[in-house]
């Protein structure tokens, strides 16, 4: 029984996680990434509320001292104001999928920053492991042609790139805190909320989506992909061995690649299913180097 728990929350979570390209895609047809964040991080601080409400963890915020906020707004600010910004607007710029491929180089991100913040050690399998990462990222960038890295999809990429800095950082900094997964995911969403606004404002301009399309694809984005989908991971995590688990993740860009094409019409590219081999390679080999 609890085997088929832990194969249900691991079905749900990829699901969400790997559909998001594609559904964010269809609704920056209509907005731009800052008011896609906009409108994704409010429903995103609904349905987090309702979790930590059901949950029965409100009163956790109480408990929380000026600095625990302050940390948690830097939070915020890193790992969903900044690196929403930089992957809805590679989203935007660049065919999804492959964007997504070169985002998934934040747990390539995760090993270098582990190294002068978590103090953990490094060999030559982690350099190599960075270096077959990299490569990946490259076949991806240039679409297997290492002399045209100036192409029409390049600004796009880089915000990927970009992006997956952002969250590798952000994730190695969590490491180093220890509040309540949900609550701190509410207050971080609710930074996010309150620093888009301004930024709407000043970069953008504030508009009704119209298209039912971008709607529901909101209301997939804030309601599911990143606020629902979490508990199903870490229920996932909670009901199965950790690492064994968690390898499960790397299955999300390559589903990813499916969705967009059927749902947006990307071409699946060979380039890309190498690079993102290639980066997936890179990874195993830094988790083989630590087991």
């Amino acid at each position: 029984m609890k085997k088929n728990i832990l194969h249900i929350y691991l079905i749900l979570t990829i699901l969400f996680w790997s559909a998001t390209p594609a559904v964010a895609k269809l609704a920056l047809s209509e907005l731009n990434n800052f008011q896609l964040l906009f409108y994704s991080s409010i429903v995103g601080v609904i349905s987090l509320f309702l979790i930590v409400l059901f949950q029965g963890k409100l009163k956790i915020l109480l408990e929380y001292s000026k600095e625990d906020y302050l940390k948690m707004f830097g939070m915020g600010f890193l790992g969903v104001y900044i690196y929403y910004i930089f992957l809805f607007g590679s989203f935007a710029l660049a065919p999804a999928g492959q964007a997504n491929v070169i985002n998934y180089l934040w747990p390539v991100f995760i090993i270098i920053f582990s190294i002068p913040i978590l103090k953990e050690k490094f060999n030559y399998k982690t350099i190599l492991a960075i270096l077959i990462s990299f490569i990946g990222a490259l076949v991806v960038f240039t679409n297997g042609d290492f002399s045209n890295f100036n192409n029409q999809y390049s600004f796009g990429y880089l915000l990927a790139g970009f992006g997956a800095i952002c969250y590798g950082l952000f994730s190695v900094l969590g490491k180093k805190l220890h509040y309540e997964k949900f609550v701190s995911m509410f207050v971080y969403y609710v930074v996010a909320t309150i620093l888009i606004i301004p930024t709407v404002l000043i970069y953008s301009e504030f508009i009704i989506p119209k298209s039912i399309t971008t709607i529901i694809s909101i209301l997939l984005l804030g309601g599911l992909f990143n606020s629902l989908a979490f508990v199903f991971w870490f229920k996932a995590l909670k009901a199965g061995h950790t690492h064994k688990t968690a390898n499960f993740i790397y299955v999300v860009p390559f589903l990813a690649l499916i969705w967009t094409y059927f749902f947006n019409a990307e071409p699946i590219r060979i380039a890309s299913l190498i690079g993102l081999v290639l980066i997936i390679v890179g990874i195993f080999i830094q988790i083989r180097n630590k087991t």
